[in-house]
């Protein structure tokens, strides 16, 4: 890194959603601190739009944009990955197009990485908060919020491997680290993430910020380009979760340091937890239908709800 290097690039992945799009910049041009780069990878959607959109945000830009633009689109690993070639900084962080953050996220994120103490923690996550929303027409609007991971003070690889428990929106970490673990997998349709987060704690440690400074936004109901990745292609997540798995679990075969009989008692344990899971998800679904449920949820909404609207430009 050069010292006239930003200190963070912010890589965007995005393709014809500008709606959601516009409320990502904004929530850039609010962090409270300057260094940053903002690179915006247009993955095979419509040029004209993005030029558009940005058009009258390049003032407040003032030279810390880059907007690059895929004629194919590649998919999101390979997004990111071009948004990181195409930028030089000491920090990295991905925010995807629909997700937001705290205007101090930046600030605060660098600052407690530059002053852990422990010599071997490369990246950093927040708690984040899952905010869920529905689009209609030109505007965004806010239905209830749900806490993602803010139970986790630690992160340990036991826990990462059983579920990905952070997402790119709240974690920032040092660009050096991709030089010794490699980029993000490019022939993963989904779940690129949490792929690249194992390989990271493989390596380094990560610390945990307990603060809601990251924003997971989620629209349950749309399941076309404007939704979120998760929720669309919930069924995409899970063949290719296995498929990992399955890698994985082939290599320790093959290396001998794993045999049947410590996969079947892994087994027994992950079918329980299966049932578990299976009666929560039950549980949950009869309580959300309760009264009582569906009055504390109108009241969150009112009380911390808001809608976004993009007017004409």
């Amino acid at each position: 890194m050069n010292q006239t290097d930003p200190l963070v690039a912010i890589v965007t992945r995005t393709k014809n959603r500008t709606l959601l799009l516009d409320r990502c910049v904004k929530t850039v041009l609010a962090q409270t601190i300057p260094n940053w780069i903002h690179v915006i990878v247009n993955d095979g959607g419509d040029p004209k739009d993005i030029e558009t959109l940005v058009e009258p945000y390049r003032d407040e830009y003032a030279g810390r944009l880059k907007v690059i633009h895929n004629e194919q689109s590649l998919g999101m690993e390979a997004a990111s990955n071009v948004g990181i070639r195409a930028s030089q900084s000491r920090y990295l962080v991905v925010l995807d197009d629909d997700d937001s953050w705290d205007p101090t996220f930046l600030d605060v994120m660098v600052e407690v990485l530059e002053n852990e103490t422990w010599p071997n923690t490369r990246g950093v996550f927040c708690h984040t908060e899952i905010i869920f929303e529905e689009i209609r027409g030109k505007e965004i609007r806010e239905l209830g919020r749900k806490d993602f991971n803010g139970w986790l003070n630690a992160i340990d690889m036991l826990r990462l491997l059983a579920s990905n428990r952070f997402t790119p929106v709240c974690f920032l970490f040092e660009r050096s680290v991709v030089d010794e673990i490699g980029m993000f997998d490019e022939s993963l349709p989904v779940i690129g993430d949490w792929e690249f987060n194992i390989r990271f704690l493989e390596r380094f440690d990560i610390t945990v910020h307990p603060e809601y400074l990251a924003f997971w936004h989620q629209r349950p109901k749309v399941k076309n380009g404007l939704g979120n990745s998760v929720i669309a292609d919930g069924d995409l997540h899970d063949i290719y979760r296995s498929r990992m798995v399955n890698k994985w679990v082939r290599q320790s075969l093959q290396n001998g340091t794993l045999d049947y009989g410590q996969l079947f008692a892994l087994s027994t344990i992950l079918e329980q937890n299966d049932i578990m899971e299976s009666r929560f998800h039950r549980y949950r679904k009869r309580i959300e239908k309760t009264l009582i449920y569906r009055i504390y949820s109108a009241l969150m909404t009112l009380v911390r709800g808001k809608s976004y609207h993009v007017d004409d430009k």
